[in-house]
């Protein structure tokens, strides 16, 4: 009687097991249907990020550096990306982190978040979206592949021609390895990205039909 009651608490913790894992992964690769798309006359708008923060990532630590740049934008706090690193979960193999481990990490600054999924819109529908979000004052973490690794970054403004980010696997300063270069000096954020070479990557990223054109959009609690 003891053996078979151990054995329907073991039936019991792998089938909830399965639904956790439907819930953070399946659940996920679900379409965002019905995004309202509007078109705007902007040729500029940014958020202000701190560049003292812009950091060059520890190995795989792209998640939370770039939840690190939300929060400065955000709350206008500087904190340190490797005790945010400290506290992420959700991780595999050489820090390689779920999207849950992301999300995780920005509810426990008071960050909100809201995740889509565009893989069933265009690519200009997707580049009018990510306008619209800056333009509601909202900053965007994207999961792409650059040079065949997932990656993480926070997009913060945009102009007519392409998107302004943090990217903390922007290149190495030579005088200080800790921080970045910043391609465009007169714009916010380190790295930019033209509306192609955003678009590409953003397709890129995902597991396979997993996290496709995968987004979470941050505010303010």
């Amino acid at each position: 009687m003891k053996l078979y009651s151990k054995y329907r608490i073991r039936i019991f913790f792998v089938i909830l097991l399965i639904v956790l894992v439907f819930g953070i992964i399946f659940l996920r690769s679900i379409p965002s249907f019905g995004i309202k798309f509007n078109e705007n006359n902007n040729l500029m708008n940014y958020l202000k990020i701190s560049d003292e923060i812009y950091y060059r990532q520890t190995l795989n630590n792209c998640a939370p550096y770039a939840v690190m740049g939300i929060i400065n934008i955000l709350t206008g706090e500087i904190k340190d990306p490797e005790m945010l690193a400290r506290e992420t979960k959700w991780r595999i193999i050489k820090n390689l982190t779920f999207p849950q481990g992301l999300i995780d990490l920005l509810h426990k600054n008071n960050i909100k978040t809201k995740e889509y999924s565009l893989k069933i819109y265009s690519n200009n529908e997707r580049i009018i979206w990510l306008k619209n979000q800056i333009d509601n004052r909202n900053p965007i973490i994207l999961l792409v592949k650059v040079k065949n690794i997932q990656h993480y970054f926070t997009v913060i403004g945009y102009d007519k021609n392409g998107f302004m980010l943090y990217d903390s696997l922007q290149e190495k300063q030579n005088e200080n390895t800790r921080k970045t270069i910043i391609d465009k000096k007169e714009y916010m954020g380190n790295r930019y990205y033209t509306n192609n070479e955003i678009i590409n990557l953003w397709n890129d990223g995902g597991y396979k039909i997993f996290f496709k054109n995968w987004a979470v959009v941050c505010g303010k609690t």
